[in-house]
């Protein structure tokens, strides 16, 4: 997938312009607004790849390296999160792009545009849906306390008692109860000794 984002913009580059600085990336969205969206979904595909294989990884090079393999690992995962979002913002400037500089109607646009919708679709159901099964799994596992799944369960809970009551107090303290429960689960992993890793693998 990054080879095919790559390319792409390649291709939208070929004969001149280039998204160095503001103005410059606008002129480039504007003529070919299609094509840019195509390159930015084909990034964010690459992205999620990308860190979905690196616990494939991890899992081959854990017998040998386990601690340099999962620094690494954690690193570039990272990295391509925060490359999924560094990615996501030229929805906004196509937007931009595309409506003479409205920035109102450039905003919604990008929030309404086709490419945008599964990104906040996906935001949502990992937030809520997968933290609740993830701790769901902590409570069911026999690995960690059922205290630490029933503190990260805190957080989907509160935060949409929060919206249905209108008061963000509620996501602050589920936030603080899934850190504690969070927490709980990391002290658990880094206390297992790596040949009880390789044993798992």
């Amino acid at each position: 997938m990054p080879a095919v984002s790559n390319l792409g913009y390649a291709l939208l580059t070929m004969h001149g312009g280039s998204d160095a600085t503001g103005s410059s990336a606008l002129e480039l969205y504007v003529a070919n607004p299609s094509a840019w969206r195509l390159v930015v979904v084909v990034s964010m595909l690459g992205s999620m790849l990308i860190v979905a294989g690196v616990p494939a990884a991890l899992r081959v090079l854990r017998p040998t390296r386990p601690r340099l393999s999962l620094v690494g690992g954690i690193l570039m995962a990272a990295g391509y999160l925060a490359y999924f979002g560094v990615v996501t913002v030229t929805i906004l400037q196509i937007a931009l792009a595309t409506n003479q500089l409205d920035a109102g109607a450039a905003i919604d646009a990008s929030q309404a545009d086709p490419a945008a919708l599964p990104v906040f679709g996906l935001f949502v159901i990992g937030n809520l849906l997968g933290t609740f099964l993830l701790a769901l799994a902590v409570v069911l596992s026999r690995q960690v306390a059922w205290l630490a799944g029933a503190l990260i369960m805190a957080w989907p809970i509160f935060h949409v008692t929060g919206l249905i009551v209108g008061t963000e107090w509620f996501a602050v303290t589920g936030g603080v109860l899934e850190t504690i429960g969070l927490g709980m689960v990391a002290v658990v992993a880094l206390k297992t000794p790596d040949a009880v890793w390789a044993a798992r693998g």
